[in-house]
């Protein structure tokens, strides 16, 4: 999470590559599977595990890998990865939804856990009393997670974004990502991006002819 700026051995930015390329070009490969296997009666599900950290940047059609000088910064870098997981459940619902295949996108929660690592200043925070007071357990910050895959509420549907097992309104902007507010940026359900970052992303990880 919020790493230094770093590539993939296929030359992409680090947290794009990771956080959303490796997850599309997965989902590309079990999606016969998992359409061939949903019905009405029992859908396929996929669960994009994004981050209220989505807030802190949007992604960049034009230039994903920040080769604008001095345009990379580890949040902009991990908002832009959490955006795309948004938009990859957006998407899919979008395109598949009709054919019994849903998506959501969620928050976990703020969890203690290694991913910190690269952020001393997130985990200097989480030591203040009215932070610790948010904090979730490895099991509680699955919960939503699981709510997602397996609930009744969203078997026939998706394309929504949740946090502690609800779906989530509009962040307020005026206040910032630590404030207990785990709604979505202005731009989480935008169309127009999700349908072009799903089009650059199959020309990315080498799929044609997909629709």
């Amino acid at each position: 999470m919020a790493t230094p700026y770093g590539k993939t051995k296929d030359g992409f930015e680090q947290q794009f590559g990771t956080n959303h390329l490796g997850h599309f070009l997965f989902f590309q490969l079990l999606k016969p599977t998992l359409l061939k296997s949903a019905s009405a009666d029992f859908p396929s599900r996929v669960v994009s595990l994004s981050s209220v950290g989505h807030r802190s940047g949007e992604v960049r059609l034009d230039d994903f890998n920040f080769t604008e000088k001095d345009s990379y910064s580890p949040w902009a870098g991990y908002g832009q990865a959490k955006t795309a997981n948004i938009y990859l459940a957006n998407e899919i619902e979008r395109r598949y939804g009709p054919q019994n295949l849903h998506a959501t996108s969620l928050h976990p929660g703020g969890i203690s856990t290694g991913l910190q690592v690269h952020s001393p200043e997130v985990g200097q925070m989480m030591e203040k009393p009215e932070v610790v007071k948010m904090m979730k357990s490895p099991s509680q910050g699955a919960s939503t997670s699981v709510y997602a895959a397996l609930s009744e509420e969203w078997k026939h549907k998706g394309g929504k974004y949740l946090s502690n097992c609800v779906e989530m309104p509009p962040a307020d902007p005026n206040v910032d990502m630590l404030s207990g507010d785990e709604g979505y940026a202005a731009w989480a359900y935008d169309e127009e991006k999700a349908k072009k970052l799903w089009e650059k992303s199959l020309e990315l990880v080498g799929i044609e002819g997909e629709k």
